[in-house]
């Protein structure tokens, strides 16, 4: 291994370690293995770039190209050309993770799910760090320079973690960047010449080299340094070894309070994907697809844009969960038991239940919050990705006339659950109480609002963003467009006007049936729907959301435009379809996917159009950049096929004698000998004679007696024009290079033959030709500019 080779697999070891920082902001942290990988490669891509002695910028455009190819293949290989080639489609498939992969950044917190957004966005930062730290360390051999990304690297993720720089990654990051500045340090002292060790008696295994151990010893001191400083100066803090023992908040062991993401802008993200990705599936002992809401979480606080998580307490999960308190005797209930697998990629911390659960039989560490009677993992490590449990639930089934009878609810639900923030738009009660005019119970304002939504008036669209700004709800209702989580928090918002203790539940839809009778959820279901408080029954869910869900069957007289997800299954009176929706064929999940026929128009619903046609300018750029990549692959062969052909064109085919050959002639039969034999794997040395040249192509070509008698007269005949005043002897030119060529050809294996023809080493000069020749245009065009400037500038004097 020669010196540059190591120093650009170090390099990419530094990277790596530098990239450890991140590290803990993904769960699972898979990402960093496939990130290695990929950035070997890229290195590994930078070493033959060299070998071939590319121009620099040309190592770099391989490897910019290089990393292309591997991202394409790894995150849209099954939309690319030939499964390679980043065709339009690729391009709009890469496109659109990163944007997934932004929106994921800004609406998680850390430790985030690892969503393929966020994995190609971390890896591409790897290799992008990657290779500028191999060009700056080992391409353009300013090693210390490196140091710079690798820093940027480092500040970038240890300022995202929660808990600021951990010693640790710091460490990993310092040790990566000495070891890069000691492997350079070794190169350069190598090239001073002999190199004096030590004396004899200095003990087996200890380092030989003064200026190996003074090195090591100034980068010891140094990393202590900078650990230890941030400690003896107070104003600057503690710095990066306060985490030295652990320690930093989260769910915990014991009683914690709950924090997390927002589930809202979750929920939006998963709603607006492309592709819906499966997220669980289950079976159920209920026939009712509106007792099959999976229940994840409850968001009670509002402040006027957003609705969030409370303070509840989490506490040991108890071998019951038991019954709501709030839940009177008269209230109809039927059992459900339902049996949930989760897929792999689910990695949120909460567990998704039919609501009200009463049992469960879950593996792992797992905390029990009773006021929203929700399920969340112990620890940041405890996900519900890849569980298999089960589930007791209760279906209410109160009437509208118990409902109606309801008393008022308990002052502290009232407390928790009736604020609104005084900044909210007026139009938001106003709206509210001229919709309920008519109504004089809690249950007939409730569903008045319920009708109001879905009344026609309103339209489901998944592309209208989730406004953050403090006219959120205002916009929402002079707009009359939005999907789930605009309807939901409206309809609560306006519930807690009217005197309703309300909160919004995010979740699951009851998704697709299968042929064997479980069922399937995607992304597409999510959902968000508000949840009313009613005395004696406790919480009830509502559907305010038009074309979506099911309404349950406390409202089943009102009127209500919803679809029925159910194949093989018949509606039941809670979720019967208005005229004006969807046959029972088109499922949820299909209307997401935009396959519901002519009538989808009506609904309000956009979806995004299919990938890049030759059009649109993306497309034309795709297009253009596969056509790239296919020249810039057959250049180098197409160039060396026209270099051998004009070459030899005018060498006589047959034995010419000494005055019938120019020295053009001679020197261009020469020059195609010796990138011959550098294509099939026997470099040149400008250093040698010809007569030596032949002497080492014979040798390690392994030449049999007639190629090597063909390689001597060659050189004799170079020798003879360079030196002698005229040529003596006899020869063919293109029957000697032909000769020598194919007894090089027979001695090398089929790889070297096949890297000969498609990638010619000698091909390198043609790039140096080229950037030589750019660089002096460049130059040129830059002189006459300055002087057409100045004579210009004498001009007006």
């Amino acid at each position: 291994m020669n010196a540059r080779t190591r120093i650009a697999l170090t390099a990419a070891a530094a990277t790596v370690l530098t990239a450890t920082c991140l590290w803990p902001l993904v769960q699972p942290t898979s990402w960093l293995v496939g990130a290695t990988f990929l950035l070997l490669l890229l290195t590994c891509t930078g070493v033959l770039a060299r070998r071939l002695s590319l121009p620099r910028p040309l190592v770099l455009l391989a490897q910019a190209l290089v990393a292309v190819l591997l991202l394409t293949v790894f995150f849209a290989g099954d939309v690319a050309l030939f499964h390679v080639l980043p065709g339009p489609g690729a391009l709009s498939r890469l496109w659109s993770i990163a944007a997934s992969g932004a929106d994921d950044m800004s609406h998680f917190s850390t430790p985030a799910p690892a969503t393929v957004g966020l994995r190609l966005l971390l890896t591409l930062t790897v290799l992008g760090i990657g290779l500028l730290v191999d060009a700056v360390a080992v391409t353009y051999q300013r090693v210390a320079l490196a140091g710079l990304p690798l820093l940027t690297l480092y500040a970038v993720g240890t300022g995202i973690h929660p808990h600021g720089p951990i010693w640790l990654w710091f460490l990993l990051s310092a040790f990566g960047f000495l070891t890069l500045l000691m492997a350079e340090g070794r190169d350069r002292v190598a090239r001073w010449g002999r190199i004096f060790h030590g004396s004899a008696g200095t003990m087996a295994g200890e380092s030989t080299s003064p200026l190996t151990a003074s090195g090591a010893r100034i980068s010891v001191l140094a990393v202590i340094t900078g650990l230890l400083l941030p400690l003896m100066m107070p104003s600057v803090g503690t710095g990066i070894v306060a985490d030295f023992g652990g320690g930093g908040s989260g769910p915990g062991n014991g009683n914690g309070v709950i924090t997390a993401v927002d589930p809202l802008a979750s929920l939006a993200v998963s709603l607006q994907q492309n592709v819906p990705m499966p997220v669980l599936s289950y079976r159920s002992t209920s026939n009712d697809p509106g007792d099959q809401y999976l229940r994840i979480v409850d968001l009670s606080q509002f402040n006027g844009v957003s609705w969030s998580t409370g303070t509840q307490r989490a506490l040991s999960l108890p071998a019951s969960l038991g019954t709501p308190q709030d839940l009177a005797s008269w209230v109809q209930r039927t059992q459900v038991r339902t049996e949930i697998t989760t897929q792999l990629g689910y990695v949120q911390q909460w567990l998704p239940m039919p609501y009200p659960a009463t049992g469960l039989k879950v593996q792992g560490d797992w905390r029990w919050e009773p006021e929203g009677r929700t399920v969340i993992g112990g620890s940041s490590n405890q996900t519900a990705a890849d569980l298999d449990y089960l589930v007791d639930s209760l279906a209410l089934h109160p009437s509208q006339e118990q409902l109606r009878n309801a008393g008022p609810a308990p002052d502290q639900i009232k407390h928790n659950y009736l604020a609104l923030p005084p900044d909210l738009p007026p139009v938001v009660a106003a709206t509210a109480r001229s919709v309920t005019a008519g109504a004089s119970s809690d249950i007939d304002k409730a569903l008045a609002l319920q009708d109001w939504f879905t009344g026609g008036s309103f339209a489901y669209d998944t592309k209208v963003p989730v406004s953050t700004g403090p006219n959120a709800l205002a916009d929402f209702l002079a707009r009359k467009r939005g999907f789930c989580v605009h309807f939901a928090s409206a309809m609560a918002a306006m519930a807690r006007s009217l005197g309703i203790p309300s909160r919004v539940a995010v979740g699951f839809a009851p998704g697709r049936q299968q042929q064997d009778g479980s069922w399937l959820v995607s992304t597409t279901n999510a959902h968000a729907w508000p949840e009313l408080y009613f005395n004696g029954v406790g919480w009830l869910r509502f559907e305010p959301t038009p074309t979506i869900g099911f309404a349950p069957g406390y409202v089943a007289a009102a009127p209500q435009a919803t679809s029925n997800p159910t194949i093989g299954a018949t509606a039941t009176a809670g979720a019967q379809p208005s005229s004006s929706s969807h046959s029972l064929a088109c499922t949820t999940l299909e209307r997401h996917l935009g396959d519901c026929g002519a009538d989808q128009g009506s609904l309000g619903v956009h979806h995004s159009q299919s990938p890049l046609s030759l059009t649109s300018p993306l497309g034309l750029a795709g297009w253009a950049l596969v056509g790239l990549l296919l020249v810039l692959l057959l250049v180098p062969m197409l160039w060396r096929l026209r270099a051998r052909r004009t070459r030899l064109r005018r060498s006589p085919a047959g034995g010419a004698g000494p005055t019938t050959l120019t020295e053009q002639q001679v020197l261009a039969a020469w020059r195609e000998l010796i990138d011959t034999a550098w294509d099939l794997g026997i470099p040149p040395d400008a250093a040698e004679t010809p007569r030596h040249t032949a002497s080492r192509i014979t040798e390690l070509g392994e030449l049999a007696p007639g190629p090597s008698a063909a390689a001597g007269r060659l050189a004799l005949a170079t020798e003879q024009v360079l030196y002698a005043p005229e040529i003596s002897v006899r020869l063919s030119l293109r029957q000697d290079v032909r000769e020598v060529r194919d007894g090089l050809a027979a001695r090398s294996d089929r790889r070297t033959r096949v890297r000969a023809v498609v990638l010619p080493p000698s091909s390198s000069r043609l790039y140096r030709g080229l950037w030589r020749r750019t660089r002096a245009r460049i130059a040129d065009t830059t002189r006459r500019g300055a002087a057409a400037l100045r004579n210009g500038l004498r001009l007006r004097r």
